[in-house]
């Protein structure tokens, strides 16, 4: 059985990824989720450790670092989408200075590929820390793109 891949967007605040971690723990199951970090962090010797402790205290959750010119870690997604395992991505990818960015072409990819459970989180920015604005259930993507219908 394919896993479930959450999409989170927005992405315009460092803050984002914890804040996921979070409600997923606080989510009654939702524990042991991939996330799928900048490898700017994700390789930092500070952050590295920061983020891992973050991770294991909110629900066991994991990082692997994804590179946009490498796609290496994609199929470390992928293999853990099919082994029926939850991955947390954010698909406008890095950058978060311009919040209206569009996907990168790897989450279509992915759940094309994984055939998985797609989820869309949308984060609210108007505060310090951010808000949920939205969880869609079991939404199918509409062909040929993830982004969701409004």
């Amino acid at each position: 059985m394919p896993g479930h891949l959450i999409l989170v967007r927005p992405h315009a605040s460092l803050l984002d990824g914890p804040v996921i971690a979070r409600y997923l723990h606080q989510m009654d199951g939702h524990c042991g989720y991939l996330f799928a970090v900048d490898p700017d962090y994700a390789r930092h010797p500070f952050w590295r450790r920061a983020l891992t402790w973050y991770g294991r205290v909110h629900g066991h959750q994991r990082m692997v670092a994804l590179d946009q010119r490498s796609p290496m870690a994609l199929r470390v997604i992928l293999r853990t989408l099919e082994a029926g395992h939850g991955v947390v991505l954010f698909p406008q990818g890095t950058g978060i200075s311009n919040p209206e960015r569009s996907d990168l072409p790897g989450a279509f990819w992915l759940g094309q590929k994984s055939r998985c459970q797609i989820t869309e989180i949308r984060l609210d920015h108007s505060r310090w820390i951010p808000q949920m604005a939205y969880q869609g259930r079991d939404r199918a993507p509409l062909r040929g793109s993830l982004k969701f219908p409004q």
